[in-house]
């Protein structure tokens, strides 16, 4: 059994050297299903990312002084289980995991040291 999740960054408060902020990873919905119905799933949420690309004017080879300058990042995917929109902006971004562990990329705060 795999578990497809879907990830939403937030920005985080470090009050250390005058502030600044860095992203939170936290889960937003999470099921947990059969390998198989995991892969399927996740290639619909993919096709439907891909959909969304187009609509944004991205190819298969994106322009990234154009992402640079426009500030719409393209969805990504990395191997077979990961998709992935970055943003320009700390905790704007979001992404799809399929993962044995629940929240196994939940990152909140972190000590300054």
């Amino acid at each position: 059994m795999r578990y497809l999740s879907h990830y939403q960054e937030y920005p985080i408060f470090e009050p250390a050297e005058g502030g600044y902020y860095y992203a939170g990873n936290q889960v937003v919905e999470s099921e947990r299903m059969s390998k198989r119905k995991c892969r399927r799933e996740f290639e619909k949420i993919w096709k439907e990312c891909q959909k969304e690309n187009e609509e944004d004017g991205f190819e298969e080879n994106a322009d990234w002084l154009a992402v640079g300058r426009d500030g719409v990042h393209p969805w990504i995917r990395f191997n077979d289980n990961y998709i992935c929109k970055e943003s320009c902006y700390v905790g704007k971004g979001e992404s799809y995991a399929i993962e044995r562990k629940r929240g196994s990329q939940t990152m909140g705060r972190q000590p300054y040291c």
